[in-house]
């Protein structure tokens, strides 16, 4: 299923502002929120934010737009709060985002775990105004149940120690902690690119049966299969953290897209770039390979914030709402 993208729908708000209001002239009433598309100006980016108000510029009042407010398990919603908004914070699901400036709002992107509950949850924005007024501003948001698929797979004698939970669970670990890292820049812009073109072999969150095993876990990634050799391009600009190899994902290179948002690219045979480079969308990373644990030559393509592994294709596909 696909939600409809575009449509703008003005909503009440429920704003809730802390004591320094009181005697405040500035706070700017009325807050709006917006459900849809965030605005075509948020797609450009710079590092500075928004321009500053003129002085004595009465402070627009904070509206809060979302991308969707249907998101499915592994899916991620884009969450902007436009106005005189000087910081603040998004809690979803019990996890926190902190905002990060873009061009003319705040923003974070906001991630559905695999194992998130379905149904109505509550997704709150904490804010803070130029002149320290604090509010907060609330939202629900449906997540949806994804159905997982099934799949098997045979390893070869050679692969099985990477199969040792002992390697799975400090890659893991390793991944997760560059993963939980924030950026305080946003680096991407526009859309999201497909990093290769073929067929899907694996998707985001399939269970898998291991060598006659019972189907277990969520795989972490989208695999496209293709020739080892192919170029494997950057889906967005942002600046490479990981250009290494690692047991299970073989030669990996990770991407910090800016704000707490990462893309990953495994299992490759050779590299492109280097750790602390910066790349644009579509620049060539590395070529596809077969390293790792892995049964023939493809691309492993994930998409992570806040620790959370994310569905890559959502970005690409609209079922985001972006």
């Amino acid at each position: 299923m696909r939600w409809p993208r575009g449509s703008l729908l003005t909503l009440a708000a429920f704003c809730t502002l802390g004591a320094a209001a009181c005697g405040s002239t500035d706070a700017g009433a009325g807050v709006v929120v917006h459900v849809g598309s965030p605005v075509p100006a948020l797609a450009s980016s710079t590092a500075s934010g928004a321009a500053a108000t003129p002085t004595g510029t009465p402070l627009p009042p904070p509206e809060l737009d979302l991308s969707t407010t249907q998101v499915y398990q592994a899916g991620a919603i884009l969450v902007s709060v436009l106005g005189g908004v000087s910081g603040g914070s998004i809690t979803f699901l019990g996890r926190s985002y902190p905002l990060t400036k873009g061009t003319q709002s705040m923003f974070s992107f906001v991630g559905v775990d695999t194992d998130d509950p379905p149904g109505p949850q509550p997704l709150k924005v904490d804010f803070t105004l130029p002149n320290g007024t604090k509010g907060t501003l609330s939202q629900t948001v449906t997540v949806v149940q994804t159905k997982w698929s099934v799949d098997s797979l045979a390893f070869s004698a050679d692969k099985d120690a990477l199969l040792d939970p002992r390697i799975v669970n400090d890659e893991l670990a390793q991944l997760k902690a560059i993963y939980s890292k924030v950026t305080p820049e946003k680096y991407w812009s526009g859309g999201w690119l497909v990093p290769v073109e073929g067929p899907i072999t694996a998707r985001y969150g399939e269970q898998r049966s291991i060598n006659g095993g019972p189907p277990s876990g969520h795989h972490g990634g989208t695999d496209i299969g293709v020739p080892e050799g192919t170029p494997v391009k950057a889906t967005n600009r942002g600046r490479v953290v990981l250009a290494r190899q690692l047991q299970e994902r073989g030669n990996m290179v990770i991407i910090d897209h800016g704000g707490g948002l990462y893309s990953g690219y495994a299992h490759m045979s050779s590299f492109n770039v280097s750790e602390g480079q910066m790349v644009e969308q579509g620049d060539v990373v590395g070529m596809s390979g077969n390293t790792g644990l892995s049964t023939g030559p493809h691309l492993h393509w994930e998409m992570a914030i806040d620790g959370v592994w994310l569905d890559a294709l959502r970005f690409t596909d609209g079922t985001n709402g972006f």
